[in-house]
C-alpha cells in the first residue's frame, strides 16, 4: 500500500503583535490566528492578513481563548513597536513562516541563520 502526500493548502491567517507588561518591562510576541478562528471568537484581533501553509498541531498556545502560534518574542530594550527591535524566532517554528509573519512588520530577527 502506497501513501499519499498532500499538499498542505495555503489558509487565511491574521497576524498581530501581542504587547504585555512584565516584571522588568514590556514584552512582545508576534502570534499568527487562523481568520476562521478568529472570526468565530469573542476577542477582536487586528492585525495583517496573510496566506500560510502551516500543518496543524502547531497551535500550541492559547490567547482569549482561541489557538494561537507564537512565531516571534521580543529581545531587546525599549518598547517592541519600536523599529530598530528585535526579535527571536520560539523554537518549533520554520524560519520561512517566521519571515513571512515578521515582513509586514519589518521587524529584525536575529540569529536567523544560526542552526
Amino acid at each position: 500500500m502506497k501513501v499519499f502526500k498532500r499538499a498542505i493548502k495555503p489558509q487565511p491567517y491574521i497576524c498581530f503583535l501581542y504587547i504585555y507588561p512584565t516584571t522588568w518591562g514590556t514584552a512582545g510576541d508576534i502570534c499568527l490566528i487562523r481568520e476562521s478562528v478568529a472570526e468565530l471568537s469573542v476577542s477582536k484581533f487586528v492585525g495583517h492578513k496573510l496566506k500560510l501553509a502551516i500543518p496543524k498541531g502547531m497551535e500550541n498556545h492559547r490567547l482569549g481563548g482561541c489557538p494561537i502560534i507564537k512565531v516571534a518574542g521580543y529581545v531587546g530594550d525599549g518598547h517592541p513597536k519600536d523599529q530598530n527591535s528585535e526579535w527571536e524566532i520560539y523554537e518549533g517554528v520554520d524560519k520561512e513562516i517566521a519571515k513571512a509573519a515578521m515582513k509586514p512588520w519589518n521587524f529584525k530577527l536575529i540569529d536567523l541563520d544560526a542552526d
